[in-house]
Order: C-alpha cells, then structure tokens, then sequence
C-alpha cells in the first residue's frame, strides 16, 4: 500500500511539475497558444500551419508536441474564426494531451490607424498515462488512466499603426478561465491554474526589403512565470517568387538561447528554430534543448472581376 502511494504522488507530482502549460519557442507562429484574438490580425484571408516540437530527447523520451491548425479573416466581415487539433506527447509514462480548439474572434475599427480584436476560445481534450512502459520494484497492475475536460480563453489586442513603416500589437489573453478540473487521482479539489499571457510586437519596416520584429512575452500560472524575448529579421528577394529569408534569435529567461532560421516562397513558410537549455537542469541536457518547426501556407480569396455587358444603343429613326 505504501509503494502505490509512492507511486500516485510522483505521478501528481509529475503533473504539477509540468504543470506550466505548453509553449513554443516561435511564438509569433501560434496564435491559439499566444492570444487568440491575432488572429484578426493576421495578413491574410486564410492561413494553415503544422507547428511541431521536440524537446528533452537527449535526457529522456522526447516531449512531442503537434498542432494543426486553420485560421479565417472575415469570414464575415470584422469576423474570424479558427480551429486547431493538439497532440501533446511525454516521456515514459506517455503523458498525452489530445483535443481541438475553436476561435471566435470579432474586429474593430477605433480610429484610422488604431483597432481593437477580442477573442473567445472554448476546447475540448483528453489527458492520459499509460503505466506500460513504466518499470517498478514488484509487479504493478495498475489500469491507466485518461479524462476529459472543456477548456475556455479570453482576448483581446490592439493594433496602432504608429507611421507608414512601424505598427505595434498589445495584447492580453486569459487562458483556462473554467479552471478545469486536473486530478489523475479523482481529486475534485484540484484544477488546472488560470494563465496570464502579457504580449508585445513591434513591425519596422526599414526599406521595401528589409524589416525587423522584437517580440516580449510575459505568462504567468500560479507561482510560475515565464519571460521570452525575441528579435527577427527578414530579408525580401526581388525575384518572381518573392521570396524572403528570416532569421532570429531569444532569449527565454533562465531557461533557453533561441536561434530561428527561415523562409517564404510564394504563399509557402517555413521556419525551424532550436532552444540551447541554460536552465538548472544543463548537468543531464549537456545544454540541448528542443527542436521546433513551422510549415505554414496563406492565401487570400480571389475577387472575381465583375465584367459589364455592353448593350448597343437602339437607333431611333
């Protein structure tokens, strides 16, 4: 009896100390994680994204995280809506977050050069643990476990167009506003902790072919508090595919050294970025940290030109 105590709080205890919710390093790149009233925001009529992660392979059995997502502007107008499919995957105990996620975000015009996006987000997951792979003192036979719960986020940003070649967004997001409930155990008392995230961006456009982004995020969840700063750079070819190459570094405080490389052809991009950990636990990460990827495709809807008949004037006689 006491070994399968042991056992049930180092499983809890694995939860809360995974308990800061998932994140990505390109962070600009996934608006349902960030705020999801960006996506009012975003340059284009529909947007598609496959945004990957994996992190811990060198210490253990990877953190694998997938998202698949879609994003509308204006479906109707002043009006978006998006959906996204998570698969959150880890370590032995195959700790798994599977679920999907919709957006509902609504537009305004406040004056010429300033707008205002706010944004409801309602989910519904599934979490798991698998003790197959687990490997104890005595035989175990302890049945997995899984339970669903609805998840609920709030947003809002502003957009102000300080001149021709500078725009700023300020936004703010509530996440898991319902609390839901978290325990593996059956305990009703405990409920996954609200989430705060603080995000800043500035857009400078310098020429026609150059333009520079820092970002600033500040999140917070209970006792934890998460700090990235991140700077990118993108270059535009002048060539018929209008391609445009990025690069980037950040800095997650006390955490990870961010470095991104990318690029953009035609409606495609592409972006892969690598965290070097410089946190506490570099004696077992020898200071390796995560992979991350972003395949991404946007396009806007074609007009359809209106043509105009010509009649011929009757002639009178």
């Amino acid at each position: 009896m006491k070994k399968v105590a042991v056992i049930w709080f180092f499983l809890v205890a694995s939860f809360f100390l995974r308990g800061q919710d998932i994140h990505f390093s390109q962070i600009s790149h996934s608006s349902f994680f960030l705020n999801p009233s960006l996506i009012s925001f975003q340059p284009n009529d529909y947007h598609a994204t496959l945004h990957s992660r994996s992190q811990w392979q060198s210490v253990t059995k990877p953190f694998k995280t997938t998202v698949l997502s879609f994003e509308r502007k204006d479906f109707f107008p002043s009006h978006s809506f998006g959906i996204q499919f998570l698969n959150d995957f880890s370590g032995d105990s195959k700790f798994k977050t599977t679920g999907l996620n919709i957006v509902y975000s609504k537009f305004f015009r406040i004056v010429e050069n300033n707008s205002l996006s706010f944004a409801f987000s309602g989910g519904f997951f599934e979490r798991s643990v698998s003790y197959e792979d687990l490997i104890f003192n005595d035989i175990e036979q302890r049945p997995n476990i899984n339970f669903w719960f609805s998840d609920i986020t709030l947003g809002i940003t502003n957009e102000h167009k300080i001149n021709k070649k500078t725009i700023m967004k300020n936004s703010i997001a509530l996440f898991h506003v319902n609390k839901p409930k978290q325990s593996l155990t059956g305990n009703n008392e405990l409920h996954l902790t609200p989430k705060t995230n603080v995000y800043c961006s500035i857009l400078y456009l310098m020429n026609q072919e150059i333009n520079f982004s820092p970002k600033f995020l500040y999140s917070t969840q209970d006792k934890t508090k998460e700090i990235v700063f991140l700077f990118d750079a993108a270059y535009k070819i002048k060539n018929k595919y209008l391609s445009v190459l990025k690069i980037g570094t950040g800095y997650r405080i006390q955490d990870a050294i961010i470095f991104s490389f990318g690029s953009q052809i035609g409606n495609f991009n592409f972006t892969a970025s690598y965290d070097f950990n410089t946190s506490s636990f570099t004696p077992a990460t020898n200071y390796k940290g995560g992979t991350e990827f972003v395949i991404s495709y946007a396009w806007n809807i074609k007009q359809k030109r209106k043509t105009i008949k010509k009649e011929e004037c009757p002639k009178y006689l």
